[in-house]
């Protein structure tokens, strides 16, 4: 089994959150190494052994939800004890707008979905409540930069096939589609500067020593951006973040054992400005493909003008 160091972790995480998120899925490993402060090599001898060890098994490329005229939120909720956790996500993954579903420990599950307003949002979290008997969902939403694109029907066939490969050369993409690789590369262009899609990686938790802390921060707005600093700052493994909401940030960083995740919890509690902290620990990461792809499918049965 893989242990992570320190390196690894920061590698996966400027490959997919330098900010909040990475919006440019072609981002070159040379400049992962000069942001690091190591040799291009190393960078892909790294990810060449999370690779063998079956820990990454790759990227998928998410949607900006302003892409589909949407917004994003977490919805987190308990499963009643009465019902199977198995069956209740099965259940959470057929809903329209679902993007994940976050497995964690005990019977917490948490669902990154799409909503098109307030009332389908309020929706949303009635019948994901229902499906798991929950008496009460928590809902928070994620913030992202603006999208004003619209895609053209050749942009919708390269998201397409980049979707559960993100970070696939472009030549490849080029000759899946029958286009020029000048084509693609000009698409590809305008969608990353217009902030379409970002990556996020496919690690398989199962693989690897340690455990992955989902840690839920609550702020005074005066002190988010300074406690967000100091987290990001003191804990070396984060491996993505969710800062853009006034008040609240999720940081999803890999630790040792269930005892760091308590320390780290106690510490973030005492910081100045926090009002509420949370850590749970994340047993599966789950991409739900169907609603997203049927709309992909609906774009692209447009004819293209």
């Amino acid at each position: 089994m893989m242990t992570l160091d320190d390196l690894d972790v920061r590698i996966i995480r400027a490959l997919a959150s330098p900010s909040s998120f990475q919006w440019d899925v072609r981002i070159p490993y040379s400049a992962i190494a000069a942001g690091l402060d190591i040799d291009e090599e190393t960078v892909r001898n790294r990810l060449r052994v999370m690779d063998e060890a079956q820990f990454l098994r790759g990227w998928h490329l998410v949607l900006n939800p302003a892409l589909l005229g949407r917004e994003a939120a977490i919805v987190e909720l308990s499963v009643d004890a009465s019902e199977s956790k198995a069956t209740a996500i099965s259940r959470l993954k057929l809903v329209e707008g679902v993007m994940f579903v976050d497995d964690l420990y005990g019977r917490e599950v948490a669902v990154t979905t799409m909503y098109e307003n307030d009332a389908g949002l309020q929706a949303q979290v009635e019948l994901f409540a229902s499906l798991c008997r929950c008496a009460e969902a928590v809902s928070w939403k994620l913030g992202f930069p603006p999208c004003d694109l619209t895609p053209t029907n050749t942009d919708w066939r390269i998201i397409q096939v980049m979707r559960r490969s993100g970070r696939v050369a472009v030549a490849s993409v080029a000759q899946d589609l029958a286009l020029s690789a000048r084509t693609v590369h000009r698409r590809l262009n305008t969608l990353v500067k217009g902030n379409a899609f970002y990556l996020d990686p496919i690690l398989d938790l199962s693989n690897v020593g340690g455990v992955r802390c989902r840690l839920w921060v609550t702020c005074q707005t005066a002190r988010k951006r300074a406690v967000d600093t100091q987290i990001l700052s003191k804990l070396p493994r984060i491996i993505t973040t969710h800062t853009a909401p006034a008040q609240n940030s999720l940081f999803v960083c890999h630790l040792s054992n269930a005892g760091e995740v308590q320390n780290v919890l106690q510490w973030v509690k005492g910081l100045d400005g926090v009002s509420q902290a949370r850590a749970t620990i994340e047993v599966e990461h789950i991409h739900v493909e169907a609603w997203l792809e049927r709309e992909i499918e609906k774009r692209l049965a447009v004819p293209a003008t």
